[in-house]
């Protein structure tokens, strides 16, 4: 057995310990405090040997990004474990379906690179892929010969899996669950459901009313992101850990743009010094509830922006999802708006313990449950994507907070990443520049799955 084949079998037991625990939380069935117990320590001990069984397999296999980001993306969302030979049909929990009939995103605790479409890409250009990786060893080392002459390079898809499974890991929209959706084309489109089908009681003899279950599609249009990482010439040459320190630089800054855009793109005044104009930003989640659903955008009217009530705004915000039938599944603060609702305390100075449905009761700004769990509310992301310290009237401290079921977010990924140096902007310096240029779209599937409370006080 090689360390994919016990990757896979330790995910599917895990996979049934979250389902159970899922069943539990849903009053389907019964289970003690002891097997509660037990089922958290099984789990616990999985997670850790799963991340060792990761490392190892990333060590043996040179950064081949065979394994992917099973520990964190798995933990993010409830994991379903690898696709195995089902060769990308849709499965019954698959959300978003491709016209072909395969399943549209990469599943949870998946790497990208994993994706029956990712994969033969990956076969295709096979002759490609070995030519680079024998010729450079490394993205870092393909950045070197690149500084040479200052072209610029598709990086092959091996190493672009890993940089795009580290941008997951950084993303906090990723780690909230939304969709990664791999495009092998300039635009494609997803299906999604707009209506259920509904049932009705009639009297003998009448006639059955017919109810259809309705869909319709999200067009996913791919847009370019421009990363830009600068070091010394140097570091270049001589880091012996250059590889993963590249990568990492340009995972987060492409992480850190689509987390910025997944919130707010569209938004051109408003939000701080964001200016978001769409095009070319893909339009998020505050962008498109302004034009489809401004109801659901709360606290926008303050003319000082708002004080904190207790959770009373969060709770308002959980149930304006809630009440338009969807079931919010994470909620994205920043910092400085999580220190303040910390600092929140009782009559027995305190802390305020964090009310259902948001949380078990303890403040969570991180957290180690995980979906099912019965002691699990919603986790809570901090991000310095979502806004803080604007000026709202006499409020220089506000703050922005998004709530919703991010599952519902869908973040198109093309699958060519390109890299360019410049190896003279940066030279006085002694340094180069590396442009990393990253393709997709991002949309919110239905915008009723979102709701943003704008312009809380957060902390000075």
């Amino acid at each position: 057995m090689n360390i994919q084949d016990m990757i896979d079998q330790k995910i599917t037991r895990r996979n049934a310990i979250v389902a159970k625990f899922t069943q539990y939380r849903q009053g389907d069935i019964d289970v003690s405090a002891e097997q509660i117990t037990a089922m958290r320590a099984e789990k616990a001990t999985l997670d850790t040997e799963i991340d060792a069984l990761v490392a190892a397999g990333t060590r043996g296999n040179s950064g081949s990004g065979s394994d992917g980001d099973y520990s964190a993306n798995g933990r993010a969302g409830s994991v379903s474990g690898n696709r195995g030979a089902d060769s990308g049909r849709a499965l019954p929990g698959d959300k978003f379906v491709r016209e072909d009939g395969s399943a549209a995103a990469v599943r949870r605790g998946e790497s990208f690179g994993s994706h029956p479409l990712v994969a033969a890409a990956r076969g295709k250009d096979q002759a490609r892929e070995e030519m680079a990786t024998a010729q450079f060893g490394g993205v870092a080392q393909m950045v070197r010969s690149l500084s040479t002459s200052g072209t610029s390079a598709i990086v092959p898809v091996v190493w672009a899996t890993e940089i795009i499974d580290l941008a997951r890991n950084y993303s906090a929209v990723l780690k909230a669950g939304a969709n990664v959706v791999p495009m092998d084309a300039l635009t494609v489109n997803i299906g999604r459901l707009t209506g259920d089908a509904t049932a009705a009681f009639r009297s003998e003899g009448s006639a059955i009313t017919a109810s259809d279950t309705t869909f319709d599609q999200v067009q996913l249009t791919a847009k370019s992101l421009n990363a830009l990482v600068i070091g010394s010439m140097e570091f270049f040459a001589d880091a012996p850990n250059a590889d993963s320190l590249v990568a990492n630089s340009i995972a987060k800054a492409i992480a850190l743009k689509i987390d910025l855009v997944a919130l707010y793109g569209g938004i051109t005044s408003g939000a701080g010094s964001i200016n978001l104009a769409t095009p070319p930003n893909p339009r998020g989640i505050l962008a498109a509830l302004n034009a489809n659903l401004p109801a659901n955008v709360l606290g926008g009217g303050a003319t000082n922006g708002t004080a904190l009530t207790q959770y009373s705004q969060l709770l308002d915000l959980y149930w304006q999802v809630a009440n338009g039938n969807e079931n919010p599944n994470a909620i994205i603060w920043p910092p400085k708006l999580a220190q303040a609702y910390s600092k929140l305390l009782d009559t027995t100075n305190q802390q305020l313990r964090v009310p259902a449905p948001l949380g078990p009761g303890a403040m969570m700004v991180a957290q180690d449950t995980f979906p099912g769990d019965p002691d699990a509310g919603l986790p809570f992301y901090v991000s310095k994507q979502a806004q803080q310290a604007m000026t709202q009237g006499t409020l220089t401290t506000a703050a922005d907070v998004f709530l919703g079921d991010f599952t519902e977010l869908l973040v198109g990924q093309r699958l060519d990443l390109s890299v360019q140096v410049l190896q003279e902007r940066y030279a006085e310096l002694g340094q180069i520049g590396i442009v990393a240029t990253w393709r997709g779209d991002i949309q919110p599937a239905r915008s009723s799955a979102f709701a943003v409370y704008r312009y809380l006080a957060g902390a000075a």
